[in-house]
């Protein structure tokens, strides 16, 4: 059968696929089959690789490579598909199930007897698929009492233990999966009820004093499409911003954050653009330091990673931070809460297509518009 196999995974595998063929087009033949003479195959790779005299390229790519078949011969065998999310790529198994095959693939290098090591990361696949692996358990466990006790609420998209709902919150799984690492299913149950009853919406939710909202609040970036989209008992307090986007505010609580409602806004005796100052004054705390990525030249990508990269785009002193790098009129988009691109000049036309390219991947899109970021915020550029 050869590899021809792969041909038949291009529309789940997406980017696994050409990096599996490079792979198998690198070694000596045969190529790998399907099912356990794939994983024989792939297994004896690794065994001879671990023998070689390699650099830290040569390893990089080796893992790539192999990691790549090995989800493709997962998703074959298991059923699923590949999936990423900024830069991150794992395997979707079933419903809930996520495996990490270049994970796997560098731990099993890495291991004395890397055909044991590689046989128990297969078994890891096989329980993830059937819903009882480390992470597919916690977040059936998290779905279930989803199901029983918010019935208005739905999972739009999850990604290893990243959750996000039909009501545009994100929950983080990862306290629910330290608790499930104990096996005590009661315990894990009673936790997952904790995080559903956090989630916003609720008629029994209490607003929160403004002494304890304040340190707590943070901006964020929504879209005008994703405000009508929710039920009128769950509206939020919003501002435009311009153009398509909007500025919600959440009030964090560790992994886990909730949107603010109007009527909570209005209880806090504070003038509307005092609360909003505040939740500005909150993200600037945050952003004293900016990762900056290059991404080409021309075009940068904030990359601080805690879910706030897309609203700073509202920083009252991102113009002067990005002049101090290059003195010209900066463009931004901010294409989802994860994703601020930067760019100047010629880029420009580069930065409106990663934004747009951006969007179509988002779980929870915000918009490609493009904004001239000035001293006085951004404003929005003609389409």
């Amino acid at each position: 059968m050869g590899a021809d196999w792969l041909d038949a995974l291009e529309s789940v595998g997406g980017r696994l696929v050409p990096a599996a063929r490079v792979f198998v087009d690198s070694e000596p033949p045969p190529a790998p089959g399907v099912g356990g003479s794939g994983i024989r195959w792939l297994a004896a790779q690794l065994e001879d690789f671990v023998d070689r005299d390699t650099d830290d390229a040569e390893d990089d790519r080796f893992v790539e490579g192999a990691g790549s078949l090995l989800g493709l011969l997962l998703i074959h065998h298991l059923g699923g598909q590949a999936r990423e999310r900024d830069g991150c790529h794992r395997v979707q198994l079933g419903r809930f199930g996520w495996f990490d095959p270049f994970g796997a693939i560098q731990d099993s290098l890495d291991a004395e007897d890397p055909r044991s090591r590689l046989s128990e990361y297969l078994s890891v696949a096989e329980r993830e698929a059937a819903e009882q692996g480390p992470v597919s358990r916690v977040v059936r466990a998290f779905a279930n009492t989803l199901e029983q006790e918010r019935p208005d609420l739905d999972i739009e998209s999850h990604f290893e233990l990243t959750v996000d709902l039909n009501n545009g919150a994100s929950v983080d799984l990862g306290r629910l999966e330290r608790v499930a690492r104990g096996e005590d299913e009661d315990a894990m149950k009673e936790a997952a009820r904790r995080i559903v009853s956090m989630l916003p919406g609720a008629d029994t939710q209490q607003a929160t004093p403004w002494h304890e909202a304040a340190p707590r609040l943070l901006p964020r970036l929504v879209s005008r499409r994703f405000l009508d989209s929710l039920p009128r008992e769950q509206s939020l307090y919003s501002e435009d911003v311009c153009d398509d986007v909007h500025l919600a505010l959440q009030l964090r609580y560790g992994e886990r954050a909730r949107y603010v409602r109007p009527s909570e806004v209005d209880g806090w005796a504070l003038e509307r653009t005092a609360v909003r100052q505040q939740a500005i004054e909150n993200l600037s705390s945050k952003s004293r330091k900016l990762r900056l990525e290059r991404l080409s030249d021309g075009v940068l990508r904030v990359r601080q990673g805690d879910g706030l990269d897309g609203v700073r785009l509202l920083l009252p002193d991102l113009s002067a931070r990005l002049r101090r790098l290059v003195d010209t009129q900066w463009v931004a988009t901010a294409p989802h809460r994860d994703v601020l691109l930067l760019g100047y000049g010629e880029a420009v036309h580069e930065l409106a297509k990663r934004a747009e390219d951006a969007v179509l991947r988002a779980p929870h899109p915000i918009s490609a518009s493009l904004f001239a970021v000035t001293p006085h915020g951004p404003r929005a550029l003609p389409r």
